[in-house]
């Protein structure tokens, strides 16, 4: 029978501001979300070198499972391949950070649960990364594996309240909790894009194949100061098209809204990697019978999104 342990949760993210030129230092706004992942842990009370694994979906249906030895994190049964030896690799550099982690021959078992859908792009990784190290005690940028080439803002945004300003600066993150409540909050929506995008390989592509002036990351930094201050929704509107165009520019590449959307009459704001899972979309009349036509069912309103509204 086993004994329950202990019990860990993180917020998921949305990065509003700075996408890509996060990495060059630029400011970028996030949230928290509400919904995230847990991770609770069990142990039995028996002589045993077994690590068993279950990650569970929003609704209660297990995706993975992945059984370890101890401790040399040896997989012995795994139903995903890709995602056993990731996790792996991260069991196997918090154990040469704290190497008396998972030192006492007790069976464990690990039971994660993730509360959206893992196509939403929330952070499914983030949130497991931040639950690891709340359970381990370790500074979670530890674990991130070596070719991870994210920011971080998404773990930052795992352990808080509020909304943040983040920036890297020399590899190091710099989080600055903000507020973020103004008047016009209810007509901002956020839209699922029915796909999801590689970050990873997103990254990648941007770190490699594209240049970025100082003066565009000053802007961005710019913008990203000015829509936490904002008081109308014109302002905020005007802000986003600006970022927008922004990046767009850079990549080289149509926004969202002119893509797929060019004949709605309020703002389209990608987040994140361009081209999958949500967007930040503005109020207009008629606004979700003109997604709902177009195949987009997923509205979800800013204040039930975001974790401390």
């Amino acid at each position: 029978m086993y004994i329950y342990q202990n019990y860990f949760h993180s917020h998921g993210k949305i990065l509003l501001t700075g996408e890509y030129l996060i990495l060059h230092g630029a400011l970028g706004l996030a949230f928290p979300t509400c919904k995230g992942q847990s991770l609770t842990v069990f142990e039995k009370r028996k002589y045993s070198s077994i690590l068993i694994w279950k990650s569970y979906d929003k609704f209660d249906k297990l995706w993975f499972e992945v059984v370890f030895r101890i401790p040399d994190f040896k997989i012995c049964y795994k139903t995903d391949k890709k995602r056993a030896l990731k996790l792996r690799n991260i069991l196997l550099k918090l154990k040469k950070i704290r190497k008396n982690f998972l030192s006492r021959y007790f069976e464990k078992y690990i039971e994660t649960k993730l509360e959206f859908s893992i196509d939403w792009g929330l952070g499914s990784s983030s949130t497991l990364i931040n639950n690891i190290s709340k359970w381990s005690g370790v500074n979670p940028y530890m674990l991130l594996e070596k070719d991870f080439y994210g920011s971080g803002y998404d773990i930052a945004c795992s352990s808080s309240n509020t909304p943040i300003i983040y920036k890297l600066y020399k590899n190091i993150p710099y989080i600055f909790p903000v507020q973020f409540k103004p008047k016009f909050i209810n007509q901002l929506f956020f839209l699922h894009l029915n796909k999801k995008q590689n970050t990873r390989k997103e990254i990648n592509f941007f770190l490699y194949k594209k240049k970025v002036s100082i003066e565009n990351i000053n802007y961005i930094s710019y913008i990203t100061l000015k829509i936490v201050f904002c008081k109308t929704l014109i302002e905020f509107e005007q802000l986003l098209i600006e970022h927008e165009t922004i990046i767009s520019n850079i990549l080289k590449l149509p926004t969202i809204k002119e893509l797929y959307f060019p004949d709605y009459m309020g703002v389209i704001k990608s987040l994140g990697a361009w081209g999958g899972d949500f967007v930040l979309v503005s109020f207009r009349k008629g606004m979700k019978q003109y997604f709902f036509e177009k195949g987009y069912n997923t509205i979800i309103p800013f204040r039930k999104m975001i974790f401390y509204l």
